[in-house]
């Protein structure tokens, strides 16, 4: 009595000091029968029979304007009165948010239903609408937004005005257990909780016991339907301090069936503060279409599908409505990514029903080429009877969107990889499980996805995929599986060898198949160049050792090993190499040379040896200094080399004679160089007595005649100039006269 009390005064002061500040921009119409709510209320697809109203006259109307209801008109039953009216201090549902609500002419009846919905508390004030009806779909819908004054003070109090849509008919199953034939879908989205002020409302911060909320469900209070209607920024045109987000009641019916629908609100315990239910004017509709997906398969996807040229998807229209004697038209709105008659098979705008039939089929047809990226189509079902008023804006009842794939699916599932020789793998396919496949090897072909071969040799399994019923025009698909099966190495090494300790020893190893990337491992790894390389070198002192390597191919690990044991001798020595180093020897002399401690002797240059196999070698005639060399091989393979330098004495000066008779008498006819044998002539010149030049040549071989451009020179003394290099590089010079007699 107090809380009503309080909200009386509080009422009367604010109708008193503010009903000039109230200049409403939501109209409400009050007094309206159950005919003309219902009416505003129904849309396409439903026909409405039988309305009743349970309500206090003022309790109910239509209303339309500029709320932040997110409804732009409608119906509306409340708890206390829907206009406001300022010669009876009425506030109603129009009223700003900062006056309340709260009916004062006495408390009028409750509803045994909604009492039962909350649990048997008491209800008071109720507003009802009932009527029959038959939808023309399976499914019926409308919108609608709940407020309340007990928003927020009384939430999760006792105070929880309640409110419902009571569905009943063929089909219809109860979600009330006291209620066997009802079921309420006014409901929380995705739950079966009612929609009550304890089930939706701000929850933490309010005045009522948070407790009382938790309790009704899990997530309860539901909070993310609830809008705060006193912020600052809240619309003034609607009373209620908070309400819900726009919600949508939906119910599964049978085409053609009459169900019963009743609209019910009531205060709960008191009637002190007010609540309401909008309902979105022609939101009750029953969608007379409906449509079944039939996917063309193949493409390995559980969305609605064909693959270029294979089997088409089919959606399979039917109208609900409850004539079916007539021809239907349905008019398609084609959309998406695929390009129509390209990607697909052209679809026209229209799709005719025929009289006597509720179905119709159309058919997706991918089309090859092109091929790209996979896509996809939207086909829009217009709404009818929108179509047929002709109305600039035409809303879709139900759109279905078919994937245009490019090719049959199948994938093999088993990562390639490397394996050794005489393994058992299993390679395992997968593919959409309407296809029929095959494996190539043949002997693979035994119905299985999954096969498993043993390996000797590297080879491909392919699987191939098709669509059974399809068309000529569909392709078939293969996923090949390449099974690289690396060999075990084979080392090509000697087992025992023998190296000298001089230098560092090279240890061969070939490994074959030669085109492959090994990893090697030396075991120990003291004296080697490296433990990861083929070919070592080893440099340890005298003594013998044990080496394994270790051969791996790089992906399937397939290994092979290989022992070496090394025996490392002694440094080998030359000895008695003779002659000694920068011996002279003269001129044009053969030379023996030798040497002792080898068992194989190679001399070098080998040219200029008459024997250079032979501990003891004579040389060719020594005509010019130069370095000798011999390499000595021991029983062991050891080598040494020791060289010898000689230097060469070579003969006197050449002598030149002091006159020439140039007569022809084949007697001291020409003047040159004599006993020049070894000698290069860089330089040979005649001059006269008056520095004039009379001869010159650079060829050994050549002398002078005695003549001077053809014609013989007289009877004189002459003067020479001759330059020589020696097999040294020593250059001489010599000069004289020569007498030309005649």
């Amino acid at each position: 009595m107090i809380r009503y009390l309080h909200k009386i005064i509080s009422v009367l002061l604010v109708l008193c000091c503010s009903f000039t500040l109230s200049q409403a921009q939501l109209t409400v119409i009050d007094n309206v029968t159950a005919t003309q709510l219902v009416n505003k209320l129904v849309g396409q697809g439903v026909v409405t029979m039988n309305p009743t109203l349970v309500c206090r006259s003022t309790g109910s109307g239509t209303f339309s304007g500029t709320s932040n209801l997110g409804i732009d008109s409608g119906i509306i039953l409340t708890t206390g009165s829907a206009k406001t009216n300022t010669a009876t201090f009425t506030v109603g549902v129009d009223a700003i948010a900062t006056q309340g609500m709260s009916y004062t002419g006495g408390n009028t009846p409750g509803d045994g239903d909604l009492t039962s919905i909350i649990n048997g508390s008491a209800t008071n004030n109720a507003c009802v609408l009932e009527f029959d009806f038959i939808p023309s779909g399976d499914t019926v819908r409308f919108q609608y937004v709940f407020g309340s004054e007990e928003y927020p003070e009384y939430a999760c109090s006792s105070f929880n005005d309640v409110f419902a849509f009571l569905i009943s008919g063929p089909g219809i199953v109860s979600n009330i257990p006291a209620i066997p034939t009802k079921r309420n879908i006014a409901l929380v989205p995705g739950t079966n909780v009612p929609i009550a002020i304890n089930t939706v409302n701000p929850g933490a911060g309010i005045n009522g016991n948070i407790a009382t909320c938790n309790a009704i469900a899990p997530g309860s209070p539901f909070t993310a339907y609830y809008v705060d209607n006193l912020i600052p920024t809240a619309n003034p045109n609607i009373v209620f301090d908070g309400m819900t987000t726009v919600l949508t009641a939906i119910q599964d019916v049978i085409p053609c069936q009459t169900y019963h629908l009743k609209l019910a609100i009531a205060d709960a315990v008191d009637g002190a503060l007010n609540s309401g239910v909008f309902l979105k004017a022609g939101s009750l509709m029953s969608t007379p279409v409906q449509t079944e997906n039939i996917t063309g398969g193949g493409g390995g996807s559980n969305k609605l599908h064909t693959v270029r040229g294979c089997n088409p998807a089919v959606i399979r229209y039917k109208r609900l409505g409850c004539d079916t004697l007539q021809p239907f038209t349905f008019h398609l709105q084609v959309s998406g990514t695929a390009v129509n008659g390209t990607d697909y098979a052209f679809i026209a705008p229209t799709l005719v029903v025929p009289g006597g039939s509720s179905t119709v089929d159309l058919h997706i047809q991918g089309l090859l080429p092109p091929l790209g990226s996979n896509k996809y189509v939207i086909i829009g079902v217009l709404h009818p009877d929108s179509v047929a008023a002709g109305a600039s804006i035409i809303p879709i009842l139900k759109r279905d969107t078919v994937y245009i794939l490019d090719s049959l699916y199948v994938n093999i599932l088993t990562p390639e990889q490397a394996v050794c020789p005489n393994t058992t793998i299993s390679i395992t396919a997968e593919t959409d499980p309407s296809l029929s496949f095959s494996w190539m090897p043949v002997q693979y072909n035994t119905g299985s996805l999954t096969i498993t071969p043993t390996l000797l040799t590297t080879r491909d399994f392919t699987i191939t995929v098709t669509q059974p019923g399809a068309p000529a025009t569909c392709p078939p698909r293969r996923k090949t599986y390449h099974a690289l099966v690396e060999q075990y190495p084979i080392i090509s090494a000697p087992s025992d060898t023998i190296v000298c300790g001089q230098d560092s020893a090279v240890i061969p190893v070939s490994v074959y198949p030669d085109s492959v990337n090994y990893l090697y491992n030396w075991s120990p790894g003291t004296g080697l160049r490296a433990t990861n390389i083929g070919t070592n070198f080893l440099f340890r002192p005298p003594g013998t050792y044990p080496y394994t390597i270790t051969v791996t191919t790089p992906q399937a690990h397939c290994v092979s090993t290989h022992n070496i044991n090394i025996n490392v001798r002694p440094p080998f020595d030359l000895s008695y190499v003779r002659p000694q180093s920068g011996t002279v020897v003269p001129y044009g002399t053969e030379v023996d040379m030798s040497a002792q401690g080898a068992v194989l002797y190679s001399w070098f240059p080998p040219g200029q040896f008459y024997n250079p196999d032979m501990p003891v070698a004579r040389t060719l005639p020594v005509l010019e200094p130069a370095t000798y060399s011999v390499l000595g091989i021991d029983e062991y393979g050891c080598k040494d080399t020791a060289t010898i330098f000689l230097d060469v004495k070579y003969p006197l000066d050449p002598i030149m004679p002091n006159a020439f008779t140039p007569n022809g008498d084949g007697k001291n006819d020409v003047f040159g160089l004599t006993n020049a044998k070894f000698q290069k002539l860089l330089r040979f010149e005649i001059y006269n007595r008056w520095g004039q030049q009379v001869f010159s040549t650079i060829d050994p071989l050549k002398g002078w005649d005695g003549t001077f451009e053809g014609k013989g020179c007289d009877q004189a003394v002459y003067n020479y100039i001759i330059v020589v290099e020696l097999p040294n590089k020593t250059i001489k010079t010599y000069n004289g006269t020569v007498t030309l007699f005649r």
